[in-house]
């Protein structure tokens, strides 16, 4: 009998009930996820072992600063924004799959940066069960 490792999925989001209903949706869909609320966190995270993901599912227009810090410096370093860190992790590991998720509306600027960047089109949140099976398989097939 063959083991098959779970694919595991990076979900960053600011939001920390986004990012907990997120990895809580992907844990049912039968994927192992783990959540960052904050960039740095994250692009840690990644840097520290980049092959330990399969997918990361990023927000683009997450703040540029802390939403909460548990930092004890006087002065936090800024965050990325979710686009910056894609990029980064890219940058980290070439063809790594990204989705980028977003609420709201995408405003055509951000919209030509992402596509600059070298991403798909942003996928607007939240997603129910099945349109996040089907986001992810496509995310993981591209």
């Amino acid at each position: 009998m063959t083991s098959h490792r779970k694919l595991h999925v990076l979900v960053v989001d600011n939001g920390e009930d986004m990012t907990k209903l997120t990895v809580e949706m992907l844990e049912r869909l039968g994927y192992s996820a783990q959540g960052e609320t904050q960039s740095l966190a994250a692009l840690k995270t990644f840097s520290e072992d980049p092959n330990k993901f399969d997918l990361a599912i990023v927000e683009p227009v997450m703040s540029e600063l802390p939403v909460r810090s548990m930092r004890k410096s006087s002065s936090p370093a800024p965050e990325l924004t979710g686009l910056e860190l894609a990029v980064r992790f890219r940058r980290i590991r070439p063809g790594f799959p990204v989705l980028l998720f977003y609420t709201g509306a995408i405003e055509p600027p951000l919209e030509e940066e992402i596509r600059a960047a070298g991403f798909g089109a942003a996928i607007p949140k939240p997603l129910g069960l099945k349109g996040l099976e089907e986001a992810v398989g496509q995310g993981l097939r591209s």
